[in-house]
């Protein structure tokens, strides 16, 4: 049985408990100027899922029309007319048809027109990224991170996930498109917890082979991939797409589950990329075995890096 409980709630030792000796390693003795009067651990965790109660709820539109959508003798107008309830997704989907993505510039006039034109899995997939593009596109401060870039890289990460799932596990290659989506939604939780110690944070950076999440789990006592999971949790998101985003840095602890796997090399191939990353993505690693696990080559990675980047740059 997959134990999906937070390894920082379970244990409370160390900020890093539950994280093997390697990752332990990574993070400093001693962070002198991390604030005294600011909570970490599991203190800090419990406040922020309290939190979560006031999150914005996911548009139900998205999950209505995947619902909608697996039913092969679903009808168009019916599908049509519940995107079209909401008004600002509507704008958004016929924006996204309309980009050289999808090769049909100025030709959308309607969801029906799109339904028609690109078929029911593509009207998916561009409903999926209507409805999450606006919880991702904020700049995040504590990050470095610019307006849109980590919608970018989301976008980068979907398609990445969705390129792999296809070519080894096709039957998640929907659900790889929206892990890929959301892997990082828990940044928008932490960004600010991270500017709140900036100071701390900057200290920990100065050393060179640190990274972000490093800092999270030594700093805060946790990362943005448990904190994702328990947003997902919040919105109803499918247990396996959860538990993909949970683990999309550390597969080998998810039992064997692919999906964690496909997002995880997406991420690192998004990263290659160089779309919307951090300063500190360059330490990117694939994880030992992740690789092998999935059966694919450096030269597949590659392959899939140019198209990942070719897809991007028609969606900007």
């Amino acid at each position: 049985m997959l134990d999906l409980r937070s390894k920082s709630i379970a244990q409370t030792s160390h900020p890093l408990a539950g994280y093997t000796g390697e990752e332990k390693e990574k993070g400093p003795a001693s962070l002198k100027s991390q604030p005294k009067d600011l909570p970490t651990g599991d203190v800090l965790k419990a406040k922020i899922l309290k939190s979560l109660r006031d999150l914005p709820p996911m548009p139900q539109v998205v999950f209505k029309v995947r619902q909608i959508m697996a039913d092969p003798t679903s009808d168009l107008k019916k599908l049509s007319s519940i995107i079209e309830t909401d008004m600002s997704i509507t704008s958004k989907i016929l924006k996204t048809a309309n980009s050289a993505y999808y090769g049909l510039p100025g030709e959308v006039s309607s969801v029906e027109h799109a339904t028609t034109l690109l078929g029911h899995r593509i009207l998916g997939d561009i409903v999926s990224m209507a409805g999450i593009s606006g919880l991702l596109d904020s700049a995040l401060k504590g990050y470095s991170l610019e307006a849109g870039d980590l919608w970018m890289h989301a976008l980068a990460v979907s398609f990445g996930s969705k390129i792999l799932a296809k070519a080894k596990k096709p039957e998640l290659e929907n659900d790889a498109f929206i892990a890929g989506l959301l892997h990082d939604a828990g940044k928008i939780i932490l960004d600010k917890l991270l500017l709140e110690r900036k100071v701390s944070v900057d200290a920990f950076l100065e050393d060179d082979q640190q990274t972000f999440l490093h800092a999270e789990r030594e700093i805060l006592g946790f990362d943005h991939a448990e904190i994702a999971f328990e947003m997902c949790s919040k919105w109803n998101i499918p247990k396996n797409i959860s538990v993909a985003i949970r683990y999309h840095h550390s597969p080998s602890r998810s039992q064997g589950d692919a999906l964690s796997y496909i997002l995880h090399i997406a991420d690192y191939i998004a990263t290659v990329s160089g779309i919307g990353i951090c300063a500190d993505d360059i330490l990117y690693e694939v994880e030992d075995g992740a690789m092998e696990f999935l059966n694919i080559t450096q030269k597949t990675v590659s392959d899939i890096v140019f198209e990942v980047i070719e897809h991007n740059s028609k969606m900007a």
